[in-house]
């Protein structure tokens, strides 16, 4: 059976945008005289659309390699928050009204004992993706709000994904500390999350089998 998929990465390419501090990314064909290619890859592992594990800022968290195969894949809820959403913490009144349903069927969910249980990925659709290359891009992106990150730790998510440069402002991270300390994984820098127009989709992220406190991942759902 042929599936259609929405891919919600971003291509990673030389000398592409990185947050603020972070090295440059450079992807280089090393071997351009030769009758082969060779590329070398050089970075932050928080570039582009990737994930970040517990061991990015809670001591002896899991690494990227440790994280439980199942909670990486699954059914995914997407929440898509009000229009007007931006530089500002997200809450959960942002979320537009009619995925209230959704946010019922997270709380109904909250005595469930297995983090592998699906329906338990967020996808956060702010639709600031759009300004990606943009000078404000990692400036005033909207971020999750500590109401958001209670809600979300205390209903056991496995997961959340955001179609912006990260769940904090710029310059903090009290809500990375938050979430990760709870075992809840971060996607960041999604794109083209305005292609996801259903309430639920089939979702992947795969990160590299690495032992380190992050990877690239391809993020994409199953239409």
């Amino acid at each position: 059976m042929n599936y259609k998929h929405i891919d919600l990465s971003h291509e990673m390419k030389d000398n592409m945008i990185v947050y603020p501090g972070d090295p440059e990314f450079i992807l280089k064909d090393v071997a351009k005289d030769s009758d082969y290619s060779l590329f070398k890859i050089s970075g932050s592992l928080h570039t582009g659309t990737h994930i970040d594990a517990p061991y990015h800022y809670i001591k002896n968290g899991k690494k990227v390699n440790e994280l439980n195969l199942n909670t990486l894949t699954g059914k995914a809820s997407v929440l898509k928050t009000k229009d007007d959403v931006f530089d500002r913490g997200i809450k959960i009144e942002d979320i537009e009204p009619y995925k209230n349903k959704e946010l019922e069927e997270i709380k109904s969910m909250k005595n469930i004992e297995s983090r592998d249980h699906l329906e338990k990925i967020i996808i956060l659709r702010t639709g600031w993706y759009k300004h990606w290359g943009e000078e404000g891009y990692f400036l005033k992106n909207p971020y999750i709000s500590k109401q958001l990150a209670k809600f979300l730790i205390e209903n056991k998510i496995c997961g959340i994904a955001i179609d912006s440069c990260s769940v904090d402002k710029t310059g903090e991270n009290k809500i990375h500390k938050k979430l990760l300390k709870n075992n809840i994984w971060i996607v960041e820098n999604l794109t083209k999350t305005d292609k996801l127009v259903k309430e639920k989709y089939d979702s992947y992220f795969i990160p590299l089998n690495i032992s380190s406190e992050a990877s690239y991942i391809r993020a994409f759902v199953k239409n």
